[in-house]
Protein backbone atom coordinates (compact mmCIF):
# COMPACT_ATOMS: atom_id res chain seq x y z
CA UNK A 1 0.00 0.00 0.00
CA UNK A 2 1.26 3.47 -0.89
CA UNK A 3 1.64 6.06 1.83
CA UNK A 4 0.17 9.54 1.50
CA UNK A 5 3.35 11.11 0.11
CA UNK A 6 3.74 8.39 -2.50
CA UNK A 7 0.11 8.80 -3.57
CA UNK A 8 0.51 12.57 -3.84
CA UNK A 9 3.68 12.16 -5.93
CA UNK A 10 2.09 9.64 -8.28
CA UNK A 11 -1.12 11.63 -8.71
CA UNK A 12 0.91 14.75 -9.58
CA UNK A 13 3.04 12.79 -12.04
CA UNK A 14 -0.06 11.41 -13.75
CA UNK A 15 -1.62 14.87 -13.86
CA UNK A 16 1.54 16.25 -15.48
CA UNK A 17 1.38 13.54 -18.12
CA UNK A 18 -2.24 14.53 -18.79
CA UNK A 19 -1.24 18.14 -19.31
CA UNK A 20 1.44 17.00 -21.76
CA UNK A 21 -1.12 14.93 -23.67
CA UNK A 22 0.53 11.66 -22.66
CA UNK A 23 -2.75 10.09 -21.65
CA UNK A 24 -1.71 6.42 -21.77
CA UNK A 25 1.13 7.18 -19.36
CA UNK A 26 -1.38 8.84 -17.04
CA UNK A 27 -3.67 5.79 -17.27
CA UNK A 28 -0.84 3.49 -16.19
CA UNK A 29 0.00 5.60 -13.15
CA UNK A 30 -3.60 6.05 -12.01
CA UNK A 31 -4.10 2.29 -12.36
CA UNK A 32 -1.02 1.68 -10.26
CA UNK A 33 -2.40 3.93 -7.51
CA UNK A 34 -5.74 2.06 -7.59
CA UNK A 35 -3.96 -1.31 -7.50
CA UNK A 36 -2.13 -0.33 -4.32
CA UNK A 37 -4.93 1.71 -2.71
CA UNK A 38 -8.28 0.33 -3.86
CA UNK A 39 -10.31 2.83 -1.78
CA UNK A 40 -8.58 5.98 -3.03
CA UNK A 41 -11.52 7.49 -4.91
CA UNK A 42 -9.65 10.46 -6.39
CA UNK A 43 -7.67 8.05 -8.55
CA UNK A 44 -10.89 6.54 -9.89
CA UNK A 45 -12.23 9.98 -10.71
CA UNK A 46 -9.00 11.05 -12.40
CA UNK A 47 -8.77 7.80 -14.37
CA UNK A 48 -12.38 8.15 -15.46
CA UNK A 49 -11.63 11.64 -16.81
CA UNK A 50 -8.66 10.33 -18.81
CA UNK A 51 -10.70 7.47 -20.27
CA UNK A 52 -13.30 10.05 -21.27
CA UNK A 53 -10.67 12.17 -23.02
CA UNK A 54 -9.51 9.10 -24.92
CA UNK A 55 -13.11 8.27 -25.81
CA UNK A 56 -12.93 4.94 -24.03
CA UNK A 57 -16.13 5.24 -22.00
CA UNK A 58 -17.01 1.60 -21.28
CA UNK A 59 -13.85 0.75 -19.29
CA UNK A 60 -14.39 3.83 -17.14
CA UNK A 61 -18.00 2.88 -16.40
CA UNK A 62 -17.07 -0.73 -15.67
CA UNK A 63 -14.24 0.34 -13.35
CA UNK A 64 -16.49 2.59 -11.27
CA UNK A 65 -19.35 0.07 -11.27
CA UNK A 66 -16.94 -2.53 -9.87
CA UNK A 67 -15.94 -0.09 -7.14
CA UNK A 68 -19.61 0.45 -6.25
CA UNK A 69 -20.24 -3.29 -6.05
CA UNK A 70 -17.70 -3.41 -3.24
CA UNK A 71 -18.73 -0.05 -1.77
CA UNK A 72 -22.46 0.33 -2.48
CA UNK A 73 -22.96 3.00 0.20
CA UNK A 74 -20.39 5.39 -1.28
CA UNK A 75 -22.64 8.27 -2.39
CA UNK A 76 -19.80 10.41 -3.70
CA UNK A 77 -18.72 7.79 -6.23
CA UNK A 78 -22.31 6.97 -7.14
CA UNK A 79 -23.06 10.62 -7.87
CA UNK A 80 -19.82 10.91 -9.85
CA UNK A 81 -20.77 7.92 -11.99
CA UNK A 82 -24.26 9.31 -12.63
CA UNK A 83 -22.77 12.61 -13.82
CA UNK A 84 -20.26 10.71 -15.97
CA UNK A 85 -23.06 8.69 -17.58
CA UNK A 86 -25.19 11.79 -18.20
CA UNK A 87 -22.27 13.58 -19.83
CA UNK A 88 -22.11 10.68 -22.24
CA UNK A 89 -25.89 10.59 -22.81
CA UNK A 90 -26.40 7.23 -21.11
CA UNK A 91 -29.57 8.40 -19.41
CA UNK A 92 -31.17 5.08 -18.39
CA UNK A 93 -27.96 3.89 -16.75
CA UNK A 94 -27.66 7.19 -14.90
CA UNK A 95 -31.24 6.88 -13.64
CA UNK A 96 -30.53 3.36 -12.41
CA UNK A 97 -27.38 4.47 -10.54
CA UNK A 98 -29.23 7.39 -8.94
CA UNK A 99 -32.14 5.22 -7.82
CA UNK A 100 -30.03 3.83 -4.97
CA UNK A 101 -29.95 7.20 -3.19
CA UNK A 102 -33.01 8.74 -1.54
CA UNK A 103 -33.58 12.31 -2.78
CA UNK A 104 -34.48 13.31 0.78
CA UNK A 105 -30.93 12.39 1.81
CA UNK A 106 -29.24 14.06 -1.17
CA UNK A 107 -31.56 16.63 -2.82
CA UNK A 108 -29.18 16.98 -5.78
CA UNK A 109 -30.33 13.50 -6.84
CA UNK A 110 -33.72 14.98 -7.72
CA UNK A 111 -32.01 17.61 -9.86
CA UNK A 112 -30.00 15.00 -11.75
CA UNK A 113 -33.07 12.81 -12.25
CA UNK A 114 -35.00 15.85 -13.46
CA UNK A 115 -32.26 16.70 -15.93
CA UNK A 116 -31.90 13.12 -17.15
CA UNK A 117 -35.64 12.70 -17.76
CA UNK A 118 -35.79 16.13 -19.39
CA UNK A 119 -33.12 15.07 -21.88
CA UNK A 120 -35.21 11.97 -22.62
CA UNK A 121 -38.25 14.19 -23.29
CA UNK A 122 -40.00 12.60 -20.32
CA UNK A 123 -41.30 15.95 -19.17
CA UNK A 124 -43.85 14.94 -16.54
CA UNK A 125 -41.32 12.85 -14.62
CA UNK A 126 -38.71 15.58 -15.03
CA UNK A 127 -41.15 18.12 -13.57
CA UNK A 128 -41.81 15.94 -10.49
CA UNK A 129 -38.09 15.63 -9.80
CA UNK A 130 -37.29 19.32 -10.27
CA UNK A 131 -40.19 20.30 -7.99
CA UNK A 132 -38.92 17.80 -5.42
CA UNK A 133 -35.47 19.37 -5.67
CA UNK A 134 -36.93 22.84 -5.07
CA UNK A 135 -38.80 21.54 -2.02
CA UNK A 136 -35.82 19.95 -0.31
CA UNK A 137 -32.82 22.08 -1.33
CA UNK A 138 -31.17 24.98 0.39
CA UNK A 139 -31.08 28.23 -1.61
CA UNK A 140 -28.25 28.19 -4.15
CA UNK A 141 -27.71 28.78 -7.84
CA UNK A 142 -29.02 25.32 -8.75
CA UNK A 143 -32.46 26.40 -7.56
CA UNK A 144 -32.52 29.01 -10.31
CA UNK A 145 -31.34 26.40 -12.81
CA UNK A 146 -34.14 24.10 -11.70
CA UNK A 147 -36.66 26.91 -12.25
CA UNK A 148 -35.23 27.43 -15.74
CA UNK A 149 -35.70 23.75 -16.56
CA UNK A 150 -39.26 23.91 -15.22
CA UNK A 151 -39.87 26.80 -17.63
CA UNK A 152 -38.52 24.68 -20.51
CA UNK A 153 -40.73 21.77 -19.43
CA UNK A 154 -43.82 23.99 -19.38
CA UNK A 155 -42.94 25.31 -22.85
CA UNK A 156 -42.69 21.76 -24.17
CA UNK A 157 -46.00 20.93 -22.49
CA UNK A 158 -47.53 24.14 -23.91
CA UNK A 159 -48.23 25.53 -20.45
CA UNK A 160 -46.99 28.99 -21.38
CA UNK A 161 -48.43 30.85 -18.40
CA UNK A 162 -46.60 28.50 -16.06
CA UNK A 163 -43.40 28.91 -18.10
CA UNK A 164 -43.68 32.69 -17.81
CA UNK A 165 -43.89 32.46 -14.01
CA UNK A 166 -40.71 30.36 -13.82
CA UNK A 167 -38.87 32.63 -16.25
CA UNK A 168 -39.78 35.68 -14.18
CA UNK A 169 -38.31 33.94 -11.13
CA UNK A 170 -35.00 33.45 -12.94
CA UNK A 171 -34.81 36.87 -14.59
CA UNK A 172 -32.35 38.35 -12.12
CA UNK A 173 -29.86 35.55 -12.80
CA UNK A 174 -30.33 34.75 -16.49
CA UNK A 175 -31.65 37.91 -18.18
CA UNK A 176 -28.29 38.54 -19.85
CA UNK A 177 -28.12 35.04 -21.34
CA UNK A 178 -29.35 34.49 -24.91
CA UNK A 179 -31.32 31.34 -24.07
CA UNK A 180 -33.41 33.02 -21.36
CA UNK A 181 -34.27 35.85 -23.74
CA UNK A 182 -35.22 33.38 -26.46
CA UNK A 183 -37.37 31.35 -24.07
CA UNK A 184 -39.33 34.33 -22.79
CA UNK A 185 -39.84 35.63 -26.32
CA UNK A 186 -41.22 32.20 -27.31
CA UNK A 187 -43.56 32.31 -24.31
CA UNK A 188 -44.77 35.82 -25.13
CA UNK A 189 -45.33 34.78 -28.75
CA UNK A 190 -47.44 31.80 -27.74
CA UNK A 191 -49.44 33.94 -25.31
CA UNK A 192 -50.21 36.37 -28.13
CA UNK A 193 -48.10 39.08 -26.44
CA UNK A 194 -46.15 39.83 -29.60
CA UNK A 195 -44.95 43.33 -28.75
CA UNK A 196 -43.58 42.04 -25.43
CA UNK A 197 -41.50 39.52 -27.38
CA UNK A 198 -39.67 42.11 -29.52
CA UNK A 199 -37.11 43.29 -26.95
CA UNK A 200 -36.02 39.86 -25.63
CA UNK A 201 -35.77 38.27 -29.08
CA UNK A 202 -33.71 41.24 -30.26
CA UNK A 203 -31.43 40.78 -27.24
CA UNK A 204 -31.10 37.05 -28.00
CA UNK A 205 -30.06 37.92 -31.56
CA UNK A 206 -27.34 40.25 -30.29
CA UNK A 207 -26.10 37.80 -27.67
CA UNK A 208 -25.96 34.76 -29.96
CA UNK A 209 -26.42 35.50 -33.68
CA UNK A 210 -25.03 32.04 -34.50
CA UNK A 211 -27.97 30.24 -32.89
CA UNK A 212 -30.30 29.13 -35.68
CA UNK A 213 -33.48 28.94 -33.61
CA UNK A 214 -33.21 32.59 -32.56
CA UNK A 215 -33.58 33.65 -36.21
CA UNK A 216 -36.66 31.47 -36.61
CA UNK A 217 -38.47 32.95 -33.64
CA UNK A 218 -37.35 36.47 -34.49
CA UNK A 219 -38.87 36.00 -37.94
CA UNK A 220 -42.14 34.73 -36.47
CA UNK A 221 -42.33 37.60 -33.99
CA UNK A 222 -41.52 40.30 -36.55
CA UNK A 223 -44.15 38.82 -38.86
CA UNK A 224 -46.78 39.13 -36.13
CA UNK A 225 -45.76 42.71 -35.31
CA UNK A 226 -45.80 43.80 -38.94
CA UNK A 227 -42.07 44.42 -39.37
CA UNK A 228 -41.90 42.50 -42.64
CA UNK A 229 -38.42 43.61 -43.67
CA UNK A 230 -36.90 42.28 -40.44
CA UNK A 231 -39.07 39.15 -40.61
CA UNK A 232 -37.82 38.32 -44.12
CA UNK A 233 -34.21 38.87 -43.08
CA UNK A 234 -34.54 36.58 -40.05
CA UNK A 235 -36.35 33.79 -41.92
CA UNK A 236 -33.68 33.86 -44.64
CA UNK A 237 -30.94 33.75 -41.99
CA UNK A 238 -32.66 30.71 -40.46
CA UNK A 239 -32.88 28.96 -43.84
CA UNK A 240 -29.25 29.82 -44.70
CA UNK A 241 -28.02 28.47 -41.36
CA UNK A 242 -28.57 24.83 -42.31
CA UNK A 243 -30.63 22.12 -43.92
CA UNK A 244 -34.02 20.65 -42.97
CA UNK A 245 -35.99 23.88 -42.77
CA UNK A 246 -39.63 23.20 -41.87
CA UNK A 247 -42.38 23.75 -44.44
CA UNK A 248 -44.09 26.19 -42.06
CA UNK A 249 -41.08 28.52 -42.17
CA UNK A 250 -41.28 28.74 -45.96
CA UNK A 251 -45.01 29.36 -45.61
CA UNK A 252 -44.45 32.21 -43.17
CA UNK A 253 -41.66 33.63 -45.33
CA UNK A 254 -44.05 33.53 -48.29
CA UNK A 255 -46.64 35.35 -46.17
CA UNK A 256 -44.06 38.04 -45.42
CA UNK A 257 -43.36 38.43 -49.14
CA UNK A 258 -47.07 38.74 -49.93
CA UNK A 259 -47.47 41.47 -47.33
CA UNK A 260 -44.35 43.17 -48.74
CA UNK A 261 -45.94 43.16 -52.21
CA UNK A 262 -43.51 40.59 -53.61
CA UNK A 263 -45.92 37.97 -54.95
CA UNK A 264 -43.38 36.24 -57.21
CA UNK A 265 -41.11 35.53 -54.25
CA UNK A 266 -44.14 34.48 -52.20
CA UNK A 267 -45.20 32.04 -54.93
CA UNK A 268 -41.74 30.46 -54.99
CA UNK A 269 -41.69 29.98 -51.21
CA UNK A 270 -45.24 28.57 -51.14
CA UNK A 271 -44.16 26.03 -53.77
CA UNK A 272 -41.17 24.98 -51.66
CA UNK A 273 -43.47 24.59 -48.65
CA UNK A 274 -45.82 22.36 -50.67
CA UNK A 275 -42.93 20.19 -51.86
CA UNK A 276 -41.95 19.66 -48.23
CA UNK A 277 -45.55 19.24 -47.04
CA UNK A 278 -48.06 18.53 -49.85
CA UNK A 279 -50.93 18.58 -47.32
CA UNK A 280 -50.16 22.13 -46.15
CA UNK A 281 -53.52 23.84 -46.74
CA UNK A 282 -52.25 27.28 -45.81
CA UNK A 283 -49.46 27.03 -48.39
CA UNK A 284 -51.89 25.72 -50.98
CA UNK A 285 -54.24 28.68 -50.46
CA UNK A 286 -51.31 31.10 -50.34
CA UNK A 287 -49.99 29.81 -53.63
CA UNK A 288 -53.36 30.46 -55.29
CA UNK A 289 -53.48 33.97 -53.83
CA UNK A 290 -49.94 34.76 -54.99
CA UNK A 291 -50.65 33.39 -58.46
CA UNK A 292 -53.85 35.45 -58.69
CA UNK A 293 -51.98 38.62 -57.71
CA UNK A 294 -49.29 37.95 -60.31
CA UNK A 295 -51.88 37.36 -63.04
CA UNK A 296 -53.90 40.42 -62.08
CA UNK A 297 -50.78 42.59 -62.10
CA UNK A 298 -49.82 41.26 -65.54
CA UNK A 299 -53.32 41.94 -66.86
CA UNK A 300 -53.31 45.50 -65.48
CA UNK A 301 -50.01 46.16 -67.21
Amino acid sequence: MLDENQITHKMKLASDYEMQGKLLHAVQIYNSVIAENTDYTDAYFALGEVYEKIGNINPAVEMIRNFLKKNPENKEVRIYLSEFLMRNKRWDEANEILSYILPEEEPVISFFLGYSHFMQNDYEVARINFLNFLQHSEPDEMLQEANLYLAKIDINLKNFKGALEYLKKTEIVYSNFWEWNLLISVVYYNLGMYTHAIVPVGKALKLNPQEKSVHKWAGKIYLKTGDYQKAEKQFLSYIDAGENTEADIYTELAEVCLKSKKPADALAYFEIALKLDPENKFAELGKKNADNIIQKTAADD
